[in-house]
């Protein structure tokens, strides 16, 4: 069976909760966020055995296969890359907590002290689309190892920054260099797992899938945590401390990428570096275009880190004002969203439940969880923005938080699971990385002017636009489960991933 042909397939598991769970969120994350063996790779693959380890003979060339390595020394490099991309995404939210201490040092006003948030956003914007056709020619480990390295590096430039110009900068930069991480660790993945088969593979994958969500709510957590006690920079410190422990876990990790380890041992030349970058930037923004699936649901995506985002401003100033709440219980305060993004994997389980019973499943069989997060996605702004007020408990618009991460973790899961079995793994890819892509161009910009839309039109009524938004965004994931069936028979691209797979069905 052909990578491509896993990428179809449904696997269902039913010891446990969590093993439901797993099973939806494995079967998008290698193929959506992950380039795969080709084809014709696999058609010309043989498994033989030689001394214990097995390779792919590919015409009289043997070429390690990174599946078969020691399942102890794979688990190993799999926790080291889901821990790294952890850290990498924690350090955008992380820096929350200096704010206050940079704004003293450097006589900043709060909205330039908050814009290296933006600046370190934007990164992930460039980054990902690049090196994810970057990661096909030139294999993994170059770009993870100097992407971990250079983001070391530039962290504790930030860190010892001596004026704001330079702090800044070197934010920017560990954005760039840092967020190749985004994809090259999920591809590192795929690399090593064979899926679905692999049922600790498929564990991996889901904490994976959970950790972007976690990491962002986490962040101001552990930000304020080390502030109370040892001052703004220790915020880059701790960063500088877990991307070195990564990096030194993962440097000596060979390369995984099998069509890279060929090209090697044949020493074939590269392609043109414009021909690699050309289609990860023309596929999808052409899919944006012309494809009425990709816009709404990368839409309500976008729409959801945008909040959060918006929380990172608004949450210091509405708490202290309204509840006198210290920055370290600020920090606390975003607690019940990590609760609320790792009460998702059971309400996806169930989801997934009722699926793996059908006969004949389809893509529109995951949107139930979708439209759940629909639901509660306006709902608990609402309940956010009308109930932070002096004569109301704390503990209620907190709770309304915990409600957002579980809705929020359920759109940042459900949708590219969709969007995947609609385009399969051969533009599965390019779906997510518009995904990626808008969430982070509007997310990003969003905190450099929500201090001021709060300050002019109140807490309440900042958080209430958010949720109308998102109101007007409800129906979609309903839309999709009654027209979506129409919708991939008209689609160009799914017409042409059809007529692949029929091409590479053997006679």
């Amino acid at each position: 069976m052909t990578n491509h042909e896993q990428g179809h397939q449904i696997h269902s598991v039913s010891e446990s909760t969590l093993g439901s769970s797993v099973r939806g969120i494995a079967n998008v994350l290698p193929a959506v966020m992950a380039d795969t063996p080709s084809d014709a790779e696999d058609k010309n693959a043989k498994e033989v055995s030689n001394n214990n380890e097995v390779f792919y003979n590919d015409q009289e060339l043997q070429v390690p296969d990174a599946r078969y390595w020691d399942p102890k020394y794979k688990l190993f490099v799999s926790i080291s890359a889901i821990c790294s991309y952890f850290v990498i995404t924690l350090a955008t939210s992380v820096y929350i907590a200096s704010i206050p201490g940079i704004m003293r040092e450097f006589h900043v006003g709060e909205t330039l002290a908050i814009s290296p948030i933006t600046f370190y956003a934007i990164g992930f914007v460039i980054g990902p689309m690049c090196t994810s056709a970057l990661s096909e020619e030139f294999g993994r480990q170059y770009i993870y190892k100097f992407s971990l390295f250079l983001h070391l590096v530039f962290t504790i430039v930030g860190g010892s920054a001596q004026n704001f110009r330079t702090l800044a900068v070197a934010r920017g930069l560990c954005g760039i260099v840092g967020s190749p991480c985004v994809t090259v660790f999920s591809g590192l993945l795929n690399d090593l797992w064979r899926m679905p088969k692999d049922k600790l593979g498929g564990v991996l994958f889901a904490i994976y899938g959970i950790m972007g969500a976690v990491a962002t709510e986490v962040g101001p957590i552990a930000g304020e945590a080390i502030v109370a006690d040892r001052g703004w920079r220790w915020t880059f410190w701790l960063t500088a401390m877990l991307v070195g422990v990564c990096f030194l876990a993962m440097v000596s990790v060979p390369e995984t990428h099998r069509p890279e380890i060929r090209r090697k041992m044949l020493k074939l030349p590269r392609r043109n570096l414009w021909h690699c970058l050309a289609p990860a930037f023309a596929r999808p923004i052409h899919m944006l275009l012309v494809e009425p699936i990709i816009f709404p649901t990368a839409a309500i995506v976008t729409m959801g880190q945008v909040v959060v985002f918006v929380f990172y401003a608004s949450y210091p100033l509405v708490l202290a004002r309204v509840y006198q709440f210290t920055s370290y219980e600020t920090g606390l305060a975003f607690i019940p969203l990590v609760i609320g993004s790792l009460l998702a994997l059971p309400v996806i389980s169930v989801v997934m439940k009722r699926r793996d019973k059908s006969s004949n499943p389809q893509p529109e069989d995951s949107l139930p969880a979708a439209s759940i997060a629909g639901i509660l996605l306006p709902i608990s702004l609402f309940w956010l923005a009308w109930t932070a007020r002096t004569t109301i408990h704390w503990i209620c618009p907190l709770i309304a938080g915990g409600l957002y991460g579980m809705a929020f973790a359920l759109s940042q899961l459900v949708y590219p699971l969709y969007k995947n079995e609609v385009y399969g793994a051969e533009f599965g890819a390019s779906s997510f990385a518009v995904d990626v892509a808008m969430r982070y161009t509007f997310s990003s910009v969003f905190p450099l002017f929500t201090i001021q839309l709060v300050n002019r039109i109140g807490f309440d009524w900042t958080i209430t636009l958010c949720a109308f938004v998102l109101l007007a965004l409800t129906p979609v994931p309903f839309v999709l489960q009654r027209y979506g069936p129409m919708l991939r028979e008209r689609s160009r691209y799914v017409q042409k991933m059809e007529r692949n797979d029929s091409q590479d069905m053997p006679a």
